[in-house]
């Protein structure tokens, strides 16, 4: 049992790691965090029940995508230092999800988000 607490200690220590270096060496994180962070925050002062969930859930999913961007773009990088199609393709596929996921939270924070705000203002 102690062996098993230690161990997920362990994994969690090295996801915050990766949170870390993530945010230290990637500029588009840093980004994304930003305005997912932006997003989570305006989701859950301004909506309620599912919508807040949906939102909140998709803003979410940016960071997660862009980690694994991160990832892909690191390991490619790794793995060769001369130009190969396919390394590219990996990277600009990599790229891509992101900016769908990111893309489709924009989405939602505007058509959900931004008439809350705009009540507000008014």
């Amino acid at each position: 049992m102690l062996k098993t607490i230690k161990g997920i200690l362990k994994g969690i220590k090295y996801a915050l790691e990766g949170y870390r270096g993530a945010f230290k060496e990637d500029k588009h994180f840093r980004i994304n965090l930003s305005l997912s962070l932006l997003g989570l925050s305006l989701s859950l002062t301004f909506l309620s029940g599912l919508e807040r969930l949906f939102v909140a859930y998709a803003n979410l999913m940016v960071l997660a995508f862009e980690l694994l961007n991160t990832a892909v773009e690191r390991a490619v990088d790794t793995a060769t230092k001369e130009f190969k199609e396919s390394a590219k393709l990996a990277k600009d596929a990599s790229a891509a999800a992101v900016l769908t996921v990111g893309s489709f939270a924009l989405i939602l924070d505007l058509i959900y988000i931004l008439p809350k705000l705009i009540e507000v203002i008014r």
